[in-house]
């Protein structure tokens, strides 16, 4: 299967490479706005810039897909750990195609290092191994933001908008176990944000984009929960 392009600034990271949390392009559901001044973040919160929520997205209709509700929670649960530990997780929602609708099957936990704001996965070929052996497609994926508040930063942006630029249904999913809401499902606009991230050339991680709603919540448009069964796969065990 294609692999998603992530925003690394250190080298070829092919699955979501969660790095340091830049500005937000958007105040997600009243979300913040970050800087970053003499090293240190800090938040300032800021009318919401977001369009509202769409099923169709650059002229045709988004197919539904499907999320298992207990999704949310029992990945907070597997992050505990490094969550106390402020650190990141990062994980991948895997699912099937049924047609007329994409169902997310499998919480895949990656290998991976992280720190308080980055997220790395390693060992990518086991991944790409279990996608294909299950004949599973990749969805959407979900991190947490351990100490901070539930909104797509820069790098997030960058990393998801090599999902969206294969799949136009994927959806990112930000964990806040320590901010309301904690949860936040997400996508780049379609036209405008996901053109405007991928035309973008800045090295830095932190770094603003144009004033314009850049990404969207989709949890009440094509994504779904739905009380349905998950599979979970931790790599790391």
């Amino acid at each position: 299967m294609p692999v998603p392009e992530s925003h690394s600034r250190q080298g070829s990271v092919t699955y979501p490479n969660v790095g340091r949390r830049g500005p937000s392009p958007s105040g997600a559901r009243g979300g913040p706005s970050v800087s970053r001044e003499n090293g240190y973040i800090s938040s300032q919160a800021v009318a919401p810039r977001i369009v509202p929520s769409t099923s169709t997205d650059s002229g045709r209709e988004l197919k539904t897909v499907r999320l298992p509700r207990e999704c949310l929670q029992r990945f907070l649960s597997i992050a505990r750990i490094n969550t106390a530990q402020n650190r990141e997780t990062c994980g991948l929602l895997l699912g099937k195609d049924k047609g007329s609708k994409y169902v997310v099957t499998t919480l895949l936990i990656p290998k991976q290092h992280s720190t308080s704001d980055t997220c790395t996965m390693d060992e990518e070929e086991l991944v790409l191994q279990f996608t294909e052996e299950r004949h599973l497609i990749t969805l959407g994926w979900i991190h947490t933001h351990p100490t901070q508040s539930c909104f797509m930063s820069s790098v997030d942006l960058h990393t998801h908008s090599g999902f969206q630029r294969m799949l136009p249904e994927s959806f990112a999913v930000v964990c806040a176990p320590s901010s309301q809401p904690q949860f936040g499902i997400f996508r780049l606009t379609d036209p405008g944000g996901l053109q405007t991230i991928l035309d973008c050339t800045v090295k830095e991680a932190f770094h603003p984009h144009p004033e314009l709603p850049i990404y969207t919540d989709c949890d009440n448009s094509h994504v779904q929960m739905k009380d349905m069964p998950l599979e979970i796969v931790d790599l790391r065990a």
